[in-house]
């Protein structure tokens, strides 16, 4: 089953900055038969946003920039910086990354920090609409290949 619009605008409306309540609302509307193409939408938007930051000519960042970019994200100043534990944080990134498994955390809490770190590299990478839109077309992309 493919990404929906729904799905969709629910991630766009917290990537683009929108108000938290029109994020909430549009994310409350999906229901349980959403549940899989939401968490792969933001599991490829994820992944992509990492590959963006982290990745330069082939080469993945060492573990002092994860850090450093965590640190960030913390110090942001925001409800959702006390609720990224920092070594979660890391390893979600360097998991992505090709460098260590991805612990055994429990999917709360990866789901948590996959929405927060999400969130900290959008907002790092400042896109412009139209950037923003065709960072949405090419996770919503690959998230339909993870789902086939």
């Amino acid at each position: 089953m493919p990404v929906t619009d729904k799905q969709v605008a629910a991630l766009h409306a917290q990537l683009a900055g929108r108000p938290l309540e029109e994020h909430l609302r549009l994310f409350n509307e999906l229901d349980q038969t959403d549940n899989v193409g939401y968490a792969a939408l933001l599991a490829a938007g994820l992944f992509e946003a990492i590959r963006r930051r982290f990745v330069r000519d082939g080469k993945a960042a060492d573990r002092s920039e994860v850090i450093e970019f965590v640190a960030a994200v913390r110090a942001a100043g925001d409800e959702s910086s006390d609720a990224v534990n920092p070594d979660v944080a890391e390893q979600v990134i360097l998991h992505a990354l090709g460098q260590g498994p991805l612990p055994d955390f429990d999917d709360e809490t990866v789901l948590g920090h996959q929405i927060i770190l999400l969130s900290g590299l959008t907002a790092q990478a400042n896109y412009s609409d139209a950037e923003l839109n065709a960072f949405m077309a090419q996770i919503r992309a690959d998230a339909d290949e993870i789902m086939k």
